[in-house]
């Protein structure tokens, strides 16, 4: 299953990642997030479109779950600045 969801092609790979990054911070898994953060940055995802998820999941599945994912993209987005 997986296999074919990594070629549908009616979605990129960074659409797949922002995807992934909803929904582990919707979960509230953080490590899991830590992980798809880096994938969407890799695929080509922004730090803007990033945020962006994060208020949607603040919308949808409350403030809490958006912070706690807004504080682990800091972490993601701060490595990235030191490399």
């Amino acid at each position: 299953m997986r296999s074919k969801l990594q070629k549908n092609p009616h979605a990129d790979t960074r659409t797949r990642a922002l995807v992934s990054v909803t929904v582990a911070a919707t979960l509230g898994v953080l490590e899991p997030l830590r992980g798809q953060l880096r994938i969407a940055l890799n695929a080509g995802a922004t730090k803007e479109e990033v945020v962006e998820v994060l208020l949607q999941v603040a919308a949808y599945a409350g403030v809490a779950r958006a912070f706690d994912g807004y504080q682990v993209a800091a972490q993601v987005f701060a490595e990235g600045a030191e490399r």
